[in-house]
């Protein structure tokens, strides 16, 4: 099995480390533990897919501490009995057993920690939710967005947070200065004190700063420094200054949506993403159409009428869809 990954994108996309983690495969699972065995550099990233997974499965369901113990004690009591990784080979080197028995320790103490260290701050579809993280900085929340945090942050430590979504940060100075990450899939941000709104989606990974200084680190490794007014958009790993209005980048913030020959297809995006809803446009060349102005986010009802109310749009709704087509 050959295979090369450069972002947990990549890993969590494919289906033999999938397999391997939900164990819904046997075969693809043992391929994917003989491949990782074999490329021990990639041990780094698949750590780091793990944890992105295992952040969005608490998320979704709340386990007791008497769950969670078991689960970890079943794992120990596996590595302890040998059951570790089933190999197809019947002659391995020592070293391999070693090494499998090592990343399911760590994978387990991972878990484990995981669990019972984190909780999951959310904003649901069409609202925009505000919150005061434990250093007393505040984070909005833009429609369907999360953050994932530690319970408690410690004195001398990072203040970490998970990102999925977009979410503007104000971020209150500590006494020692203690640096203040933002973990955004494709990339790091790296600051102490600071305002700065961040796009962390499957199709838009980016940063406008509008107060203080932030570093922007990929996971491939490059570096931009930002000063306040820079919005910096990351593409294939590579950090990018482009000019932006940043009123229209923060009107979220106010509910409302700032379009400037904005395609409808762009539109319809937005609102799938923002209310959960699926749009289907009546044909292609509705999507090329191109729409400007201010108009309300808060309701999914109000924001419809407005597109209709431009005369250049229908809006029809049925109980699973919104379909846009011509007047």
């Amino acid at each position: 099995m050959e295979k090369t990954f450069d972002t947990i994108e990549d890993v969590i996309a494919d289906d033999h480390f999938y397999a391997w983690y939900s164990q819904n495969d046997p075969v693809k699972a043992n391929e994917w533990e003989r491949w990782l065995i074999q490329n021990p550099g990639s041990v780094h990233l698949v750590q780091q897919s793990i944890d992105w997974l295992n952040i969005n499965k608490v998320s979704e369901q709340e386990l007791s501490p008497a769950e969670v113990e078991a689960a970890h004690l079943k794992l120990m009591n596996s590595i302890k009995n040998g059951r570790v990784v089933k190999m197809q080979s019947r002659r391995k080197p020592w070293w391999i057993s070693v090494a499998a028995a090592v990343l399911l320790v760590f994978v387990a103490g991972f878990l484990y920690w995981t669990l019972n260290n984190k909780k999951t701050l959310n904003s649901g579809y069409g609202t925009v939710s505000v919150y005061r993280l434990p250093d007393g900085s505040r984070v909005t929340l833009n429609a369907n967005s999360k953050v994932t945090i530690r319970k408690s942050w410690k004195d001398n430590t990072d203040r970490e947070v998970w990102l999925q979504g977009e979410a503007f940060f104000k971020v209150q100075k500590t006494p020692n200065r203690n640096r203040f990450i933002v973990h955004a899939n494709a990339m790091d941000i790296i600051v102490t004190g600071t305002q700065f709104n961040v796009v962390a989606r499957e199709d838009e990974h980016s940063v406008l700063l509008t107060e203080g200084s932030v570093t922007i680190r990929t996971s491939g490794g490059n570096e931009i420094k930002m000063k306040p007014g820079d919005f910096v958009k990351v593409e294939n790993q590579i950090p990018a200054r482009q000019m932006v209005d940043q009123q229209r980048v923060l009107a979220w913030k106010d509910s409302k949506l700032d379009f400037v020959n904005t395609p409808i297809r762009e539109v319809a995006k937005i609102i799938a993403r923002d209310y959960g809803v699926k749009v289907t446009l009546a044909d292609k060349s509705i999507g090329e159409r191109t729409i400007s102005g201010i108009m309300p986010n808060d309701n999914l009802d109000v924001l419809t009428r407005a597109l209709e109310a431009t005369g250049d749009y229908k809006i029809t709704k049925t109980n699973s869809e919104i379909i846009i087509s011509g007047p």
